[in-house]
């Protein structure tokens, strides 16, 4: 069975701002990157792959146990109009997927070498929360991006609501976004 099309996340969202904002002319040239920062990048890629790979394992260990399928009502209702089996997927697996997409959406303008569409960050940076086992390798992810903190909502695990913890708001209903 073919895996659901992913959500939409941050990254892509920003990847649609991106293309839609056009390019710089033809002429243009990205700008070489010194050994230091070249280095850096060569981590951070590195890591996300890492990061990617230990995350789709637990795609396909989510997916054994039954908690893959749709995962948005929409996607849910579009496998149900193709005769396609439309289990709604568990809140774990969305994030993983989310997570997955988002990281994608940094590695792929690197990987063409695109300084203009790169992003200045992966748009998670923490892990699923039933993944706290990852928390390292997201630590170091910080310290590869310091000055970025993702698109996530930025709650506080001692300050966030049962109804937070799978995206019900922060403090006061609130979830800020860093942009």
């Amino acid at each position: 069975m073919a895996a659901p099309p992913l959500p939409r996340s941050p990254a892509n969202q920003q990847a649609a701002a991106a293309s839609q904002q056009g390019s710089a002319s033809p002429s243009a040239h990205p700008t070489p990157q010194s050994p230091g920062s070249h280095s850096r990048e060569q981590q951070r890629v590195a890591l996300l792959l890492d990061i990617n790979t230990d995350m789709l394992h637990e795609v396909n260990r989510l997916q054994a146990e039954g908690k893959g399928g749709a995962t948005t009502p929409q996607i849910q209702a579009q496998m149900k109009a193709a005769g396609q089996p439309a289990d709604l997927a568990s809140e774990e697996y969305t994030q993983v997927l989310r997570r997955v997409q988002a990281n994608l959406g940094y590695l792929m303008p690197v990987a063409q070498n695109d300084a203009q569409k790169t992003p200045r960050g992966p748009a998670y940076m923490s892990p699923p929360a039933h993944m706290p086992q990852l928390q390292p390798k997201f630590d170091q992810l910080r310290e590869l991006f310091p000055d970025w903190q993702g698109f996530e909502p930025r709650v506080s695990q001692s300050s966030m609501s049962p109804g937070a913890a799978h995206g019900g708001g922060g403090v006061n209903g609130t979830t800020p976004m860093q942009a």
